[in-house]
């Protein structure tokens, strides 16, 4: 086998593993970031679901919430 030949092999093989690698790390990245992202807005809606429950606000507090957060 030539070198020019290895070479190319051990470039593809060095290629499918970094690009494997890069594809692994992406997809746990993406899994953790949704996995906060689901405990925040769990936690949002406990919040929310609590200050209802202790005062009188009702329904409206979601909307002027949703608002005042939007414009911070």
């Amino acid at each position: 086998m030539n070198d020019l030949v290895k070479l190319n092999k051990d470039y593809v093989l060095l290629f499918n593993e970094l690009k494997e690698k890069i594809r692994s790390t992406q997809f746990r990245a993406a899994i953790a970031v949704n996995q906060e992202v689901i405990g925040l807005y769990w936690e949002i809606g406990k919040k929310i679901l609590e200050k209802q429950q202790q005062t009188q606000w009702g329904n409206k507090l979601i909307e002027v919430l949703s608002q005042d957060l939007l414009h911070t």
